[in-house]
């Protein structure tokens, strides 16, 4: 398979005028890497989504606190997308 490159950061504006910002800026921090990189970012992330989660002083936040959850959003949007794309 070939890497895939697909600048969703760019495509997005154009066509969603309400397009947050911040998820554009994590869409194009990871919009390079090939859908398995994506799955293991998303991996990792998860792993870390789960220790905050477990964590004691987060039991009443939530998710949106994450300190990722932008990148947690772009990332699965991105395999989501190449996934019915390629």
């Amino acid at each position: 398979m070939k890497d895939s490159y697909d600048p969703l950061s760019e495509k997005l504006p154009a066509n969603a005028p309400i397009a947050d910002p911040a998820l554009l800026s994590a869409l194009a921090r990871w919009e390079h890497l090939t859908v398995p990189q994506l799955e293991e970012e998303f991996r990792l992330n998860e792993d870390r989504f789960r220790a905050w989660v477990q964590d004691p002083a987060n039991a009443d936040r939530p998710m949106q606190e994450f300190p990722e959850y932008i990148d947690r959003l772009a990332i699965d949007s991105l395999i989501e997308r190449r996934t019915w794309m390629e």
